[in-house]
Order: structure tokens, then C-alpha cells, then sequence
């Protein structure tokens, strides 16, 4: 039992050491310390083993009496750090971007929001914000900021910024606003979805023709693609091939 306790105590002074020297939060050495016999484990596994190739595990989960709660990734506890030492817009962008790649829109919204006010020309922010603001199933709010990035950088994101406010403004019923969005996107971006959307509106404007013509013009732009391209546009292709036969035009 005393060989047990000496090479656990080698094991926790090492973790400890290793914590250190990478600089981890200060939350690790408590959990190293004194979740006995998990903590070491815990970091060796989260931190350690990850960093030299082995699995990762994130979020990393805190080992306490009762239910285990989920804390901070070591990524996100490290931008909060800098955010407290700096407050640079950078850094409340970055964590705003990991928020909303986990879907915590909320809390991706308020780090946005203080990323623009630090520094208004930081277009990352702005749509990153938008993209937040539309997976929260608001396309109305998501528009008005998508509207101020594109009045400073309209090929922001190779138009896919542009093409996301056309989008905005379809969901949220502002057709006119789309219709002229779509049309400022499939001028200057070939993007099958913009197309397609865009005849759909003509049609429901009463335009069929115009219509008709622009389902054509998907058909017609999709046999030049290589093939990696036409499967990713396919859904539109077929969508496209649907709406001609539904209005009895057949194409070989």
C-alpha cells in the first residue's frame, strides 16, 4: 500500500509540474490536488495525453460530490483569462465564435455585441453576430446586422455574407429586400441556392417567365461543373428540375 501512495504522489507532483509548465488554469491544480484518486487522471487524459496526440476531451467535466456539472474548455476558461488582462476586441470575438459553434447562441450574442462596440471595424464580429442572430430563428435582426458589414465589405466572405442577408430577408418576409439582394448575389456569385430562391420569388411576384428562365439557367450552368461542385449543388439542380416539371416543361 505505502509503493501505492509514493508512486501516487510521484504521479500528482508530476501533473502538478506539467501544469505549470503549460500555463493551464489554476482550476487543474485543484482538481489535481485534491479530487483524490480522479484528479491526476482527469488531467493526464484531458490536458496532457491530448496535447501528445491522444484523445480529446472537451468539455472537460469537474468531478464533484453529486451530479458532475460541465465547466469551461481549457480554450475558452484561456479567452476569458486574456479578456480580463486586455479587453481586446479579438479575444471577445474568438470566444464568441467557439459559443456559437457549440450553439450557445446567447451567450455568443453578448460577446459579439462587446467585440463591435471595442472595435467597429472588426467585420468578423459583425458576422459572426448575424450568423448568431439567425440560428436563433431571428432573420429580421440577423439582416440589420448583416446590412451594416456589407455596406463596408459587400464580397465579405466571398458573398456569403451578402447572400446571407438575401436569405434574411426571405425568412423574415421582406421579399422586395430579397429579391434585390438575390439579384446583387447571383451577379456577381454563381450560388445554385441564391438562384433558385430567386426564381421562386419571381414566381410568387406573378414573374413565371423570369421564373422558368432562371430554374433553366441552374440546369444549364450545372452540366460545366466538375463533379466534387455538382454534388454539393445537387439539391438545387433537382429542385430546379422539379419546379420546370411541375410547370410542364420537361428538359432531356
Amino acid at each position: 500500500m505505502d509503493i501505492f501512495w509514493l508512486a501516487y504522489t510521484a504521479f500528482v507532483l508530476w501533473m502538478c509540474m506539467d501544469c505549470f509548465n503549460r500555463k493551464e488554469h489554476f482550476i487543474w491544480i485543484i482538481i489535481i490536488v485534491f479530487l483524490i484518486p480522479v484528479g491526476p487522471f482527469a488531467y493526464f487524459f484531458a490536458v496532457k495525453n491530448r496535447s501528445s496526440g491522444g484523445p480529446t476531451l472537451q468539455p472537460i467535466k469537474l468531478f464533484s460530490v453529486g451530479p458532475a456539472r460541465e465547466i469551461e474548455t481549457e480554450e475558452t476558461l484561456q479567452l476569458k483569462e486574456l479578456i480580463t488582462k486586455f479587453h481586446k476586441a479579438y479575444h471577445y470575438e474568438k470566444l464568441g465564435q467557439i459559443y456559437l459553434e457549440q450553439k450557445k447562441y446567447e451567450a455568443a450574442v453578448s460577446q459579439f455585441e462587446e467585440a463591435i462596440k471595442k472595435d467597429p471595424e472588426l467585420n468578423e464580429a459583425r458576422y459572426g453576430l448575424g450568423k448568431t442572430l439567425h440560428g436563433m430563428g431571428q432573420p429580421a435582426e440577423a439582416a440589420k446586422v448583416l446590412e451594416e458589414l456589407i455596406k463596408i465589405d459587400k464580397k465579405y466572405d466571398y458573398g456569403n455574407a451578402i447572400f446571407g442577408l438575401a436569405e434574411c430577408y426571405r425568412l423574415s418576409g421582406q421579399e422586395d429586400k430579397a429579391l434585390e439582394t438575390y439579384e446583387a448575389v447571383i451577379n456577381s456569385f454563381h450560388f445554385f441556392k441564391a438562384y433558385y430562391h430567386y426564381a421562386r420569388l419571381l414566381d410568387k411576384k406573378g414573374k413565371k417567365k423570369e421564373a422558368i428562365d432562371y430554374m433553366k439557367s441552374i440546369i444549364g450552368s450545372s452540366k460545366d461543373l466538375p463533379e466534387y461542385k455538382l454534388e454539393k449543388e445537387r439539391h438545387w439542380i433537382d429542385e430546379a428540375y422539379k419546379y420546370l416539371r411541375k410547370n410542364g416543361i420537361e428538359l432531356a
